[in-house]
């Protein structure tokens, strides 16, 4: 098959580009999707540019039609402060992520539509929770008193942006009256937060990867001492794990009902069971625990494209 991988960047860039995040993972699926007897290449969602066809308007990727294409795997990033910064803009990423995905007769792993709802925290949650699946109960905020309602109705109170990633703009809540600059700056800078209620994290996060119909890697966050969130570059830590009896099955059943082909699930366990927190549609750091693991991961995502590509 001819495969087209959209990567956040060209992996060319190197991770020191100034504005830039590198995308190691995007040149990796080309060269795996060739050594399993596939044509593919590496394209951006710069590259997507629009020319007069047959039947309307052509999508190009490059020199290349995507009519020409039998599977598109997409890690296009289409929001976050670092394109922002860029001068890009998430309405035109949007738009041609669009529009390659409804190009007749090329499967799309995943959808702009997809993409779009695993971007937004309101989205997720609800879609999770009309699906059954168990998610924080979930509040929106414009002003002060919306975020106020919140903390009185859970005390501890987690803020995020719903179209933030990796933590940017996080803030938990424990004081309103003494926090309520700290919540006007969010709701100034992001217009709309959601709200939820904190979960302990003492137990630690589980990052659950997701490569179509297999879970080849579940991992286990772990918050720094005096710290609640298990991030590495608060100085939390991370291991590979087996996965506790249903986490696998769960996160399974939220790919599906998201849509995704690849995504990384965190999940944290509480008193009540397991609780999804996000689904990650961009996830990196695939090589992180060596490169069984990464091919196990590469392997699941060629193993979907294939089967239903066919």
């Amino acid at each position: 098959m001819k495969i087209g991988i959209l990567g956040w960047d060209d992996g060319v860039l190197g991770p020191d580009t100034p504005g830039g995040e590198y995308d190691p993972d995007g040149p990796v699926l080309v060269e795996h999707g060739r050594r399993r007897g596939h044509e593919t290449a590496l394209f951006t969602l710069e590259d997507v540019t629009y020319v007069p066809g047959d039947e309307g308007t052509e999508v190009m990727l490059g020199k290349h039609s995507s009519r020409s294409f039998d599977a598109i795997i997409s890690r296009a990033k289409l929001f976050g402060d670092d394109w922002r910064d860029r001068g890009f803009d998430w309405r035109d990423r949007v738009e041609r992520l669009t529009m390659v995905s409804e190009t007749p007769g090329l499967h799309m792993f995943d959808p702009a539509e997809v993409w779009q709802c695993s971007y937004s925290k309101f989205l997720t949650m609800r879609k999770l929770a009309l699906a059954g699946l168990p998610v924080p109960p979930c509040r929106s905020a414009t002003t002060p008193s919306d975020v106020e309602i919140a903390c009185q109705e859970w005390e501890d109170v987690i803020l995020k942006p719903s179209y933030g990633y990796r933590g940017k703009g996080v803030t938990r809540i424990t004081d309103f009256s003494s926090q309520k600059s700290e919540i006007q700056d969010l709701l100034d800078e992001h217009g709309t937060l959601a709200c939820v209620p904190y979960y302990s994290t003492q137990w630690g996060e589980y990052r659950v990867i997701v490569a179509g119909e297999t879970v080849p890697e579940v991992s286990l966050k772990l918050p720094a001492a005096g710290e609640w969130r298990p991030h590495v570059k608060l100085g939390g830590s991370f291991e590979l794990i087996d996965p506790p009896p249903g986490l696998a099955e769960l996160a399974l059943r939220a790919a599906r009902v998201m849509g995704l082909t690849l995504t990384g699930l965190d999940i944290l366990p509480t008193a009540d069971g397991f609780v999804i927190l996000e689904a990650n549609p961009v996830t990196g750091g695939l090589k992180v625990f060596g490169e069984e693991i990464h091919h196990a991961i590469l392997d699941g995502v060629y193993d979907w494209v294939e089967k239903r590509a066919a």
